[in-house]
């Protein structure tokens, strides 16, 4: 990340957030040349099953803009002393839940299409129908090539998508060839029925991920005791209290707490070793520490800050 002030604005250069950009550009234009295909497939083959298919890909075309746009919301230069003083970098977060919510409901509408399916099958002009089917599964599999080695919400949303694509392409191909060398109608609906599970499975942890972000959990693989413990252990720190430790993205994490030192400590060389030792064995480099002194702490009844857990208990 490179940042300068440029007329009064604050331009920050988001190198990571660039190639994510090209790479969802990339999928946005695969995903219109997929629905196109397989849109004249439906047509002539008279396919439902691939009909249905190709909504689910412009449901997810809707989904695959929306995170474009909220990686270029992200870039946007802000203006110094904006009241966004953490930038734009939750709007992401925001798409990832409409993401993830939208995504719920498509598996949702394939999951009944499926069971009616099981229990009217229908038939269908199987050629067209597979060759469609099958132009769609190479365009999703380069979609989720492309994706799968996303960093941001956004682009794991949408290599969900992309993904979720496959996988009925996936659903529309067995099932045809399951049709056609079988003549089983039920094929189809049962193996999207199986794919739906697994492409809500993974939707649900992308929202649960989401809202602890919102929601300003820690992240799952630092916890806070640990954190606590060590900068205890810190020569000259008698005590930590209102510990908190939050996430602006997944990636990004930002810690505060109150330092109880002992007399006599420099208090420089305490932030020194607090801040090596949460960027070096934490990974947190957004530190603020507030040194205090024992007599300090009792006086303002700190240990007793409003937000503030115990974590030991």
């Amino acid at each position: 990340m490179v940042g300068a002030n440029v007329g009064g604005r604050t331009v920050v250069a988001h190198l990571p957030y660039q190639g994510e950009r090209r790479r969802l550009r990339a999928v946005l234009g695969l995903t219109v040349a997929i629905m196109l295909v397989q849109l004249v497939g439906a047509w002539y083959s008279g396919s439902l099953a691939l009909f249905s298919d190709t909504g689910h890909v412009l449901v997810d075309f809707l989904g695959l803009g929306a995170a474009y746009m909220a990686l270029c919301v992200v870039m946007y230069p802000l203006r110094s002393g904006s009241r966004f003083t953490y930038g734009l970098h939750r709007v992401e977060v925001l798409v990832a839940i409409g993401n993830s919510l939208l995504l719920l409901a498509v598996c949702a509408l394939i999951a009944w299409e499926a069971v009616q399916r099981v229990v009217n099958p229908r038939g269908v002009v199987l050629a067209p129908m597979l060759i469609s089917a099958v132009l769609g599964l190479i365009g999703n599999a380069i979609a989720v090539w492309l994706l799968h080695r996303g960093q941001t919400l956004s682009t794991r949303a949408a290599y969900l998508h992309a993904l979720s694509d496959m996988a009925s392409s996936v659903a529309v191909v067995g099932g045809g060839i399951g049709m056609w060398w079988t003549g089983a109608l039920w094929i189809d609906p049962v193996l999207s029925l199986v794919l739906v599970g697994f492409i809500v499975r993974h939707a649900f942890l992308l929202l649960w991920e989401s809202l602890g972000v919102v929601l300003e959990a820690s992240p799952s693989a630092l916890s806070p005791v640990n954190v606590e413990d060590a900068l205890c252990r810190i020569p000259g720190v008698s005590g930590v209290h209102d510990l908190h430790i939050w996430r602006i993205t997944p990636k990004e994490m930002v810690l505060s707490a109150h330092l109880v030192i002992e007399p006599g400590i420099p208090q420089d060389a305490v932030l020194a070793s607090a801040r090596q030792l949460l960027q070096e064995r934490f990974g947190v480099h957004h530190v603020a520490l507030q040194i205090e002194s024992s007599e300090m702490a009792e006086q303002w009844q700190c240990i007793q800050c409003r937000y503030t857990t115990p974590l030991g208990s």
